[in-house]
């Protein structure tokens, strides 16, 4: 909290690259951070749609095919999805963009978001399947609730009935496990970093423990656990606006 010799905060020196360890921490903190919001917004983009369309459409084609597809999403692991999109789209297709490294968003905007896309898509993968199913889940559970049934019988619409009632309350389970997921990502991130090459926290984290590199491996600790607490405080504020049971006082 008072930091040290090289500045606030007091992260200390790193034994391997003999430099203060928040240059190479903050330096690299930017590509992860990144990689999550990217890799976020694909996931909820996908896997929420995915789980309502499959919960209305319940044992149909659709249904099938989207639970096909989450069980795929939750069973694959990320390095093999990762190595095989490098094959099919780096050595077949010849696209060499894919898999090359990182380049900064303010340096090149499109070169930026053709390094990215991949990895987002692949890290996006599992978290959506796990969305898709848990969705599904909680909208079912919610539609055979009794006030569901009492909204049908006071002739609202479905529309209104689904999105304004159903929906709402079976999002707040979704809320918590993004936070905890978004928090928690750095697990995720360090095998996409290094299948793909990006110069980010679990790049640093992988070599720092093989080198033994001590103060750098606490300090990505406290980073981690800061974002394990601070995403969990936006879910207790979200939650005053998602569940009506939840107000603040």
């Amino acid at each position: 909290f008072k930091g040290d010799e090289y500045g606030w905060p007091g992260f200390g020196f790193s034994f391997d690259t003999r430099s203060p360890v928040k240059e190479a921490l903050f330096s690299r903190i930017w590509v992860t951070l990144q990689l999550g919001a990217g890799a976020a917004v694909l996931w909820v983009l996908l896997g929420v749609p995915l789980g309502i369309l499959s919960a209305l459409k319940r044992r149909t084609f659709i249904d099938r095919a989207t639970m096909g597809f989450a069980l795929f999403g939750v069973s694959a692991p990320v390095f093999a999805v990762g190595l095989a999109a490098l094959y099919i789209f780096w050595q077949k297709l010849g696209i060499q963009a894919v898999g090359t490294g990182y380049v900064a968003p303010s340096d090149d905007f499109g070169a930026f978001l053709g390094h990215m896309i991949l990895p987002w898509s692949v890290l996006a993968l599992q978290y959506a399947a796990f969305y898709a199913r848990m969705v599904r889940s909680n909208l079912l559970e919610t539609l055979g609730e009794d006030y569901i049934r009492t909204a049908r019988a006071k002739g609202l619409s479905e529309r209104k009935v689904i999105g304004k009632h159903g929906l709402r309350a079976s999002l707040t389970p979704v809320v918590t496990i993004f936070g905890m997921d978004f928090s928690l990502l750095i697990g995720g991130a360090v095998l996409t970093e290094s299948v793909f090459n990006l110069p980010g926290l679990g790049q640093l984290i992988v070599s720092s423990v093989n080198r033994q590199d001590i103060p750098v491996v606490l300090a990505t600790t406290i980073v981690a656990a800061f974002f394990v607490s601070f995403m969990s405080l936006v879910v207790d504020i979200l939650y005053g606006y998602l569940d009506p049971r939840v107000r603040f006082s």
